[in-house]
């Protein structure tokens, strides 16, 4: 794999080095990283308090499970 920089200006990709002389008459693509949003809200603590909640008998053994507590 080979990467090289470049820019595109008027039309044009201007190379920022040469490209190597084995790649003469070669065909090749061009990939282009799309920009990722990053306006992402940041979380906020306690934002889910009330929200989350557990049975009070949460912690005790379940009795499907008696046979493996012997």
């Amino acid at each position: 794999m080979l990467v090289l920089t470049a820019t595109y200006q008027n039309g044009q990709i201007i190379l920022e080095e040469p490209l190597p002389l084995d790649l003469e008459g070669k065909r090749f693509q061009i990939f282009i990283p799309t920009p990722t949003s990053t306006t992402r809200k940041r979380r906020q603590c306690g934002s889910a308090k009330g929200q989350v909640w557990m049975f009070s008998d949460f912690n005790e053994p379940l009795e499907e499970f008696e046979a493996y507590y012997k």
